[in-house]
């Protein structure tokens, strides 16, 4: 059996990695604070394809949530327009005030934790096995 074929067999025949749900859930609190904070969350599993969020990807779901918010309640037209104004002034007072309508929650901060955590909770537990993967190399 060549080295090749006989890493595919290991590979294939090993037991499953053991995670627990605090794992997993610290996992995604962790990556969620990168995507907060700018960074891709990115991770590669052994013999997989790269597997991640961009920060592009935040931004898109995040503007996702907005324009549904935007359609289905009763915010201001001139929102998105006024917190481009601000930023664009660096007005950072002004861009947060809008950037908090435009989100219409009570909790502006967890509101954008929960997309994060949306994007991220379904490829948890293919970051841990990489990690572990990465911890036996």
């Amino acid at each position: 059996m060549n080295a090749l074929a006989k890493a595919q067999f290991e590979y294939d025949n090993r037991l499953p990695v053991e995670l627990d749900t605090d794992a997993e859930r610290i996992w995604i609190d962790d990556a969620a604070e990168q995507l907060l904070l700018g960074a891709d969350v990115k991770f590669k599993r052994s013999l997989h394809s790269p597997q991640g969020v961009t920060y592009e990807q935040f931004a898109a779901a995040v503007d996702e949530f907005v324009m549904g918010q935007l359609s289905a309640t009763g915010i201001s037209n001139s929102v998105l327009g006024r917190l481009v104004l601000a930023a664009k002034r660096r007005a950072s007072s002004d861009a947060c005030t809008a950037a908090a309508e435009a989100l219409n929650s009570p909790n502006p901060d967890e509101a954008l934790r929960q997309i994060a955590i949306t994007l991220l909770t379904p490829m948890a537990r293919d970051a841990l096995i990489a990690q572990a993967e990465d911890a036996e190399l």
